[in-house]
């Protein structure tokens, strides 16, 4: 693991924020690692996130407050659980893409439509970028 500083981009958020984490690459699998602790948030979460390239997925893991794991495959729809305080809340994950990093593109972006058994589907794109130096501001 290296200590490294990632640029986290969601439209859950709005606007892209900035976390200390860490980073490897080990076996094909690049792996990402971060806490957030948001304004309205009482206890920071800690992020996981697995990108394998070969297997053309990416699972996230949520511990916190709300804790999850999800998996993003583009071409099938994957089932998430998320677990909060107001209860489990089951979820239909569809992938429409996933860029994966690349010699030329350090971004991990990927689109997903996250639809909970109940209430409205959810449209989202993620990135996360390591920066080679740490973020201004």
């Amino acid at each position: 693991m290296e200590k490294c500083v990632l640029q986290i981009k969601t439209g859950m958020y709005g606007e892209p924020f900035y976390a200390e984490g860490t980073w490897s690459e080990k076996k094909g699998l690049l792996t990402y690692k971060w806490t957030e602790l948001h304004e309205n948030e009482r206890v920071a979460s800690d992020f996981e996130l697995i990108c394998d390239a070969a297997g053309k997925q990416v699972t996230v893991i949520r511990g916190g407050d709300v804790s999850s794991k999800m998996i993003f495959e583009p071409g099938n729809r994957t089932k998430g659980t998320l677990n909060t305080m107001f209860g489990v809340i089951e979820v239909v994950i569809a992938t429409e893409y996933i860029n994966f990093p690349s010699a030329l593109n350090e971004t991990l972006e990927f689109s997903y439509t996250m639809d909970p058994d109940e209430g409205e589907p959810v449209k989202n794109v993620f990135s996360v970028k390591r920066l080679l130096q740490n973020a201004e501001g």
